[in-house]
């Protein structure tokens, strides 16, 4: 048992890494171009491709003075259920 958490633990931790990650980047990409969201797709892209918490995105983007597009996450997330049918 003890393995196995120590496994999940793992998976995590690196899930968390890759999306603080591709975040970092995007953040700086997003600055330079003087953006401040985090668009619906890139957003469901961290969610859905890295299994990165949404909660956490509106977060580091808060912190960040950014905002996410929730309504276009919401829009591809029932566009990624609509290809699931």
């Amino acid at each position: 048992i003890l393995e196995i958490i120590k496994e999940e633990e793992q998976a995590f931790s690196t899930m968390l890494d890759r999306g603080i990650k591709f975040f970092t980047e995007l953040e700086s990409e997003l600055k330079s171009d003087g953006k401040k969201e985090v668009t619906g797709d890139k957003a469901f892209f961290l969610y859905d491709t890295l299994g990165f918490p949404i909660d956490l995105t509106e977060l580091m983007a808060e912190e960040a003075g950014l905002t996410v597009d929730s309504k276009g996450f919401a829009n591809e997330m029932e566009a990624q259920k609509q290809r699931s049918r």
